[in-house]
């Protein structure tokens, strides 16, 4: 009797123990259960990455999933004919507008498509743009100063409060790491003219490539193909680049623990994310990604999320080859795929990586952080005070 007693105390207590248990780990969201699962030594072990040499065929059809007939919308069309890009200068032909020209006489209802769109459009093969101002204050790394980890961070004239809340927190001073902001023009339209105070920002920190180019979401493809220009010139030899936004939160320490943790093989062709697996095009007029069907038909290939994704330093030139070999696309991140895409590179996922961060609730809670590489979107006061949280409470997680 006295044993049966006890058999019965003892379940009960595995019972409470077991549901306690449960009980914590159904709070956990279920990014974060993936995560502690170990889903991140499975993502960098990937086969085709730890085997990836970069290459670019002379066809790129095949790769980019556009053989066979002919296509009807025009980006799938092209890209089975596609070449090369033309360069600025010398015959009408080669003349980067003229490309624009002859794109849209190709679309029958060009005419119909948004402004923006338009725009893009008739200048989308024009990629020489010189430095505004002083966009040469920005020191080159070469040689030993060629950090482990470059921050490559897409911003406009007018977020100078989200560039000083990175620079005062996960953007801030870091052995081997350094910081870029990437912008176009001061003088957008419509606003104020920022010059001068971008000018002054900009001899301040040293840390603003600057060209001379309209500043609007559709050219922020723009904005990755000069970043790759001046990397492979000013910085060829960075071991990594993180490519991010201006309202990203990186945990920079473990970003560093996984970039140091990861197989010399594996880091070679690095592309690493918040990946979208077949994500289709928008096809509501009035929205922010936008993509006509007479433009551009099928799903779009994987591609890491814009928001934050990293990338082997050693991949800038030939990523600038594709470029110059993949038919101009309006959308940066679905652009950026396909070019990794063209060199034979799928982008790995990690469930670190979260770009569609909730705004409100246990989100915010700093050790939840810990545990994480990069979330967006943050705005610059939330930024400081969960930069402020997590260094407070290191210990205590």
């Amino acid at each position: 009797m006295r044993c049966s007693k006890c058999m019965l105390c003892l379940l009960a207590l595995l019972t409470l123990l077991a549901l306690k248990v449960y009980i914590e780990w159904s709070s956990d969201p279920l990014w974060l259960k993936r995560y502690q699962e170990g889903h991140e030594s499975e993502t960098l072990t990937n086969p085709s990455a730890s085997t990836f040499e970069p290459s670019l065929p002379a066809n790129l059809s095949g790769r980019l999933g556009q053989p066979g007939a002919p296509a009807t919308a025009y980006w799938n069309r092209q890209q089975q004919l596609f070449q090369a890009l033309p360069r600025v200068g010398g015959s009408a032909a080669g003349d980067c507008q003229a490309w624009g020209k002859a794109a849209a006489a190709k679309i029958p209802d060009f005419a119909s498509y948004p402004v923006a769109h338009r725009r893009f459009l008739l200048s989308a093969a024009c990629r020489d743009y010189p430095w505004w101002v002083s966009g040469s204050v920005v020191p080159s790394c070469l040689g030993s100063d060629a950090p482990y980890l470059l921050l490559a961070v897409k911003s406009s004239a007018g977020r100078f409060g989200e560039r000083q809340a990175i620079r005062e927190t996960w953007g801030g001073p870091e052995h081997g790491v350094r910081l870029l902001f990437l912008l176009g023009s001061p003088r957008g339209e419509p606003g104020p003219d920022l010059g001068p105070l971008v000018e002054w920002e900009s001899r301040r920190y040293r840390d603003l490539l600057l060209w001379d180019f309209l500043d609007v979401p559709f050219n922020r493809s723009l904005k990755d193909v000069l970043f790759l220009r001046w990397l492979a010139h000013h910085c060829p030899q960075v071991t990594f680049v993180l490519r991010a936004e201006d309202n990203s939160f990186v945990n920079i320490q473990a970003l560093l623990k996984l970039l140091r943790g990861l197989p010399p093989a594996s880091a070679r062709g690095l592309y690493l994310g918040h990946v979208f697996d077949q994500a289709l095009p928008i096809r509501t007029p009035k929205g922010p990604y936008y993509v006509p069907e007479t433009f551009y038909a099928g799903p779009y290939p994987a591609y890491a999320s814009g928001g934050g994704y990293v990338f082997a330093g050693q991949l800038a030139p030939w990523l600038l080859r594709a470029a110059d070999r993949v038919v101009p696309f309006p959308i940066d991140d679905v652009y950026s795929g396909l070019c990794f895409q063209a060199l034979g590179l799928a982008p790995q996922n990690h469930p670190g990586f979260l770009t569609n961060w909730p705004a409100k609730g246990k989100q915010d809670n700093p050790c939840i952080h810990q545990r994480l590489v990069l979330v967006q979107p943050r705005d610059p006061q939330e930024t400081i005070r969960l930069w402020k949280l997590m260094q407070n409470r290191q210990d205590h997680c």
